[in-house]
């Protein structure tokens, strides 16, 4: 599968997709063939002081970036690179906003039939421990809260490029027997994106918590946290109300809150 099986990106096939109250809302969609990060156009955006809501999505990213600061793999192969500009109140808590995505994206992706997908903790969206997506929470403080939030989706993933991958891999043309209309997809997932964003600012995590233990990937699970060259071995125990991982190490009760340790199954 190429490129040209995949219907390009069309702003008004995704526009389809949104409803009226919602199109109102998003200044602008903006729709690339290639960028270095859709993040960074978002933030680019920003910086020329334009700081309402808007979509920036691309075919490829020269320049993507996961969680850490890792390099995202980003082949132009109809994958999803789509990033979200949202200006939250100043005094908003972000605790757990990417577990609210995650959830939002794999109850969109349940929709069109994917079914078996959990969330790692914090922002990685797996089949059978493979990673289908990844999402990016980033914000920077003003007179409001600015928030990029970045999600790419696996459509296809050619074999050189999950050889650079240096974990477990999967795509939806690996899940699907028909893979959802790229388009479409996009629209149905900006709209509950939004939603979810309209509804994490009113009542913070609190409303997705319930639904977490039926899609956590970590949930008693042996795992090693690696901090630098630091591996510790301890065992997930599910998240608190803020969002942050909790974990049995010695026979006590940690939490985690720090997202740039990395997590590994251990068995």
């Amino acid at each position: 599968m190429s490129l040209l099986d995949f219907q390009a990106l069309s702003l008004s096939e995704i526009q389809s997709a949104l409803d009226q109250n919602t199109r109102i809302k998003l200044d602008d969609i903006l729709i690339h063939s290639s960028v270095p990060s859709t993040n960074d156009e978002l933030w680019q955006r920003h910086a020329t002081g334009k700081k309402t809501p808007a979509i920036c999505l691309s075919e490829t990213q020269t320049a993507g970036r996961g969680r850490r600061g890792d390099l995202w793999q980003s082949p132009a192969v109809g994958n999803l690179y789509l990033s979200l500009f949202w200006p939250f109140p100043a005094e908003t808590a972000q605790n757990g906003l990417s577990i609210a995505i995650g959830i939002s994206l794999i109850n969109t992706l349940k929709s069109e039939g994917i079914n078996n997908l959990q969330l790692k903790w914090p922002n990685d969206i797996l089949y059978k421990r493979q990673k289908l997506a990844g999402i990016l929470v980033e914000s920077r403080f003003g007179k409001t809260l600015n928030t990029v939030v970045g999600i790419g989706l696996n459509f296809k993933l050619p074999s050189a490029t999950q050889n650079k991958i240096q974990q477990p891999t999967t795509s939806l043309q690996q899940l699907c027997t028909r893979v959802p209309c790229r388009n479409r997809l996009a629209g149905k997932i900006i709209q509950n994106m939004i939603n979810t964003l309209e509804q994490f600012q009113t009542s913070g995590l609190r409303e997705f918590i319930s639904q977490w233990p039926h899609y956590d990937a970590l949930a008693d699970q042996k795992i090693t946290l690696i901090d630098n060259n630091e591996h510790t071995d301890v065992i997930a125990r599910g998240i608190n109300e803020q969002g942050e991982l909790q974990y049995q190490l010695n026979n006590k009760l940690h939490t985690l809150s720090n997202s740039h340790v990395s997590i590994r199954f251990s068995s």
